[in-house]
């Protein structure tokens, strides 16, 4: 009974292919969202590992500090390998302790002395902003702790706390059983109650288009369509319907000619000629059915998506916060008995309780490197030792109240003290809040991807049908016979392109008929029969249907490559090494940004010429080639001189496909919805952009930041093969323009005082703020703060997530305001300076994620208002040169301004600190508004909405 069930099901081709491409893209959400959810857990877990084992590298180090308030070396010290095995004893699970020296050279440890520790593990030493740090391999895990003779000061060796992975691996194991488990029950059930909501919600558009069967058969089953195109409370669906049966109505007729024209061409020379494809408005609706079938499907599909993907993340993260609790209890055990031992050690060397010297500090310092530890104290009845603030008893865990002796220190054996220890319930909140929120960062990227790929999905699965049968019946009904379209299946989409394309086929054989059997004089009146319907004698040819839909997943998947580094970037030039130490640090980090942007600005000009002379297909696929081979280059990279040559190439390719794409939507899109499809086309690589941020961060914590390089070439190989085959080889190709005149003329337009106004005040400003503060000095900033790279992901993706939301809405905002546009655009720069004037008085993750999203809404409001400006120009006092050089110089002189913007703030932050940097790109940004404010001023006072 199943089989039948299925079977039946699949005769119904639109409710069956549309519930495989529902289950599919709820299939990739779970997949994504699990496999990262599995990485978070992982991210969170040896973090705390780490953390907790650090305990022991911090206490050890202590020990050597005698010897170097002496200026000695830590390997002078003759009992080291007693004061490193004290670790071991604490937690034998530990693999070994090592003290080191600067060089490397290990002077003490528990086991067989290595010559020097590894070259991961010692870079991680040398180049850690703070004396704790830590790092990962295949093989442990390692916490370290430096050793500087003052605070602050020159390293004077470090102890590396070397540790078993397989605490992490086994919780690893089950955390991924657990989530696997739940996501296939959640996306089993979700693909059932897809089948039932799908099945309800096109059961109706399957009859109606049953319904048209009828059409072709005769001209009465058409008049209840036409009935429904006449009222005016008809549905959408109704409407295109109806005009669809027109159509075809039309194209039976036309058939019904073409058949007569050829069994009597004399007869038809006095008829009036077809009209050609869309002049009689038989297509003026196309791809208007499949937006009304997509409007039924999609909801239902995204908010599937969207719901498993809660259900899941929200099982998963309760599991996660299960695994790691007691990771978090051994911690706080490990912290009491670090302080009872070292107690218990001054005890037994005859010391008093209230006569240890140095416990204060000793503890004071332990709390500034363990800030969920909110007090410490030794009590015998009363506090004799104690450091930080008590948390409420209310608050603090029942297990870490005073009348509670988790770990009593004893003497002569009886219990001569306690340690008592309270947890701060805020920062363990706030850990667990810090993992909700990469939940939901890995949830909405989740759902964006699946949405992707559900979109690319229909439109080759189910709507691809609709729309060449609109396309193809439009052509006939005009009298164009040429094509034909394959249609496999036996819905009714599939039977009438069938039936189409049959007419078509034998039209062409009964023309190859009459052409042979004819005189010479009637081959000639059939040959102009032949060209009014499209006949040829032979084969027709393949329609061919394109639309943005072929292009939007490789073009998402393509920029979420591009930008998952960025959350790191500047700190991974930092760490690597420098043949240039003449050049300062700061300028350096900023050099592969620089490069990456020149390469953009260097390349711009002459993509439309190459996609003209080669097409969107090869050229996307070509760019996509060095690109992928530069992240492979910056994984491997080992100086930042590498990493600036690597970053360079990056620009090139990246500027070549996203300008590729954006001719891709000129070519197919129809002139009436270029503007919409160039909305959509910004919508979908700032939401590729905001995807790779946001994952960037995630992927950089767990699995290192030069493995995201690769992750990075996987996108960009998946691009490139989608991008092959999905898109049509000739489409772009065409006549170059030529490009010497435009650019001469880019040039010229540069002479201009008021292109030169909007250049320097608005777009280069704008361009230093997203460039100099979001792409440089924000990672920077919050790095020096103690930030994970997946929470400055997560800020970071605020700028991007406030460019997408109010780029939706801009040109409704500016319609509503009804403010003329130098207004409006003046307004967008001073709101981006202003929004970073706190983050440069006190910079902080609130302070920079609010300058986040003023900046990110500054940038989206002046995306489209100077382009409308650039354009009111060329249309008025700039029309001798022509928009293509307008656009020309506007963008050549913002990518220009932003490379030397990026160098000088750089030189700033070098010389005078983050904060005036950041100070002197928001003065920056209201100067430039000022100016231009000021160069304009006429317009502000005569200028109308519409910038006439």
């Amino acid at each position: 009974m199943p089989g039948i069930g299925l079977r039946r099901l699949g005769k119904d081709s639109m409710r069956f292919r549309s519930w495989i491409v529902t289950t599919f893209a709820i299939g990739i959400a779970q997949g994504i969202l699990s496999l990262l959810l599995v990485l978070q857990h992982d991210a969170i877990y040896s973090d705390l590992l780490r953390q907790r084992v650090s305990v022991i590298a911090q206490t050890t180090a202590e020990a050597f500090r005698p010897i170097l308030d002496l200026n000695l070396p830590i390997s002078m010290l003759r009992d080291g390998e007693k004061i490193v095995g004290r670790g071991v004893k604490i937690d034998p699970n530990i693999i070994a302790v090592h003290a080191v020296n600067p060089s490397g050279i290990v002077a003490h440890t528990t086991g067989t002395k290595p010559a020097t520790i590894s070259d991961d593990v010692l870079s991680a030493m040398r180049l850690s902003d703070h004396d704790q740090w830590g790092q990962e391999n295949s093989d442990a895990i390692y916490s370290g702790f430096t050793l500087r003779r003052e605070k602050g000061g020159q390293m004077g060796g470090a102890v590396i706390v070397e540790y078993p992975r397989s605490p992490l691996e086994e919780a690893s194991r089950n955390i991924a059983s657990i989530t696997l488990r739940y996501a296939f029950f959640i996306f089993v059930g979700t693909s059932a109650l897809a089948f039932c909501l799908i099945y309800l919600s096109l059961n109706r558009p399957r009859w109606k288009l049953a319904e048209l069967r009828g059409v072709l058969e005769g001209p009465q089953p058409a008049q209840h369509f036409q009935h429904a195109e006449l009222q005016s409370e008809s549905s959408a669906l109704d409407v295109r319907l109806a005009r669809l049966a027109r159509t075809l109505r039309e194209a039976g007729l036309m058939y019904g000619r073409a058949e007569r024209a050829i069994a009597d061409p004399a007869a038809d020379l006095d008829q009036p000629r077809p009209s050609p494809t869309g002049e009689n408005g038989a297509n003026l609706d196309s791809g208007m059915l499949t937006s009304v079938f997509l409007g039924r499907l999609l909801p239902i599909t995204i908010i599937l998506i969207v719901a498993s993907s809660l259900l899941l993340g929200a099982v998963v993260i309760r599991a996660v916060a299960k695994s790691v609790e007691p990771e978090l209890a051994a911690r706080t055990d490990l912290i009491g008995t670090v302080v009872s031992d070292n107690v218990q050690r001054a005890l037994d060397s005859g010391i008093e309780l209230d006569q240890i010297v140095g416990a204060d500090r000793f503890f004071g310092e332990m709390l500034e490197r363990l800030p969920e530890v909110a007090y410490i104290a030794i009590a015998t009845g009363r506090i004799v030792i104690e450091a930080g603030e008590r948390i409420d008893p209310y608050l603090a865990p029942p297990r870490e109240r005073r009348d509670v002796r988790s770990h009593p220190i004893m003497h002569d054996g009886e219990e001569v003290a306690y340690v008592v220890i309270d947890i701060d319930p805020g920062l363990i909140t706030k850990k667990f809040r810090d993992a909700f929120l990469d939940a939901m960062v890995i949830l909405l990227v989740a759902v964006l991807l699946a949405s992707e790929a559900m979109l690319l999905l229909t439109g080759r699965t189910l709507t691809v049908g609709l729309e060449r049968m609109q396309l193809l019946s439009a052509m006939q009904a005009a009298g164009d016979f040429s094509r034909r379209a394959s249609a496999r299946g036996r819905g009714s989409t599939q039977y009438i392109l069938q039936v189409l394309t049959g007419r078509a086929q034998a039209l062409h054989d009964a023309f190859a008929q009459a052409l042979a059997s004819a005189t010479d004089a009637d081959k000639t009146t059939l040959r102009k029969i032949g060209e009014r319907f499209g006949l040829s004698g032979g084969r027709t040819r393949p329609i061919e249907t394109s639309s943005f839909t072929d292009i939007r997943l490789a073009l998402f998947l393509f920029a979420a490559a591009d930008e998952l580094p960025l959350a790191f970037l500047p700190i991974y030039t930092r760490a690597s090494g420098n043949l240039w130490p003449w050049l300062d640090m700061s300028v350096l980090i900023a050099l592969p940004l620089a490069g990456y942007l020149f390469a953009i600005a260097m390349i711009s000009p002459y993509a439309r010429v190459l996609v003209e002379r080669f097409g969107v297909r090869n050229i996307f696929v070509f760019a996509s080639i060095p690109t992928l081979a530069a992240h492979i280059g910056l994984y491997a990279a080992a100086t930042a001189q590498e990493i600036i040559f690597w970053r360079t190439v990056t620009g090139l390719g990246y500027a070549l496909v996203t300008l590729a794409a954006q001719d891709y939507v000129l070519s197919v899109a129809e002139r009436s919805q270029r503007d919409k499809m160039l909305g959509t086309f910004t919508l979908v690589l700032f939401g590729g952009i905001f995807s790779g941020v946001a994952l960037g961060g995630v992927l950089a914590d767990r699995l290192g930041q030069a493995n995201v390089f690769l992750v990075s070439a996987a996108l960009i190989a998946v691009a490139a093969l989608l991008s092959n085959w999905l898109i049509s080889e000739d489409i772009g190709r065409q006549s170059a323009d030529d490009a010497t005149r435009t650019a001469s003329g880019k040039w010229a337009a540069l002479r201009y005082p008021g292109l030169l106004a909007l250049i320097f005040g608005i777009a280069i400003p704008g361009a230093v703020v997203m460039q100099a503060f979001v792409s440089y000095l924000v990672a920077l900033i919050l790095d020096a703060r103690g930030a994970t790279s997946a929470e400055i992901g997560r800020i970071l993706m605020l700028f991007f997530l406030a460019i997408m939301a109010v780029s939706t809405f801009s040109g409704a905002i500016a319609e509503r305001l009804r403010v003329p546009p130098p207004v409006l655009c003046t307004s967008a720069a001073l709101l981006s300076g202003l929004s970073l004037l706190p983050a440069a008085a006190a910079p902080g993750q609130l302070t920079i994620a609010l300058a986040m999203i003023g900046a990110g809404i500054g940038s989206a409001l002046l995306r489209g208002i100077q382009v409308s400006i650039a354009l009111t120009l060329a249309e008025t006092s700039l029309s001798h040169i022509g928009p293509t050089a307008i656009l020309g110089a506007l963008r050549t002189g913002e990518r220009l301004g932003s490379i030397a913007g990026l160098v000088v703030i750089a030189g700033i932050a070098g010389l005078a600190g983050y904060e005036a940097a950041i100070l002197a790109i928001a003065a920056w940004s209201l100067a430039g508004g000022a100016i231009y404010a000021a160069m304009r001023w006429k317009q502000f006072l005569t200028t109308s909405y519409r910038g006439k």
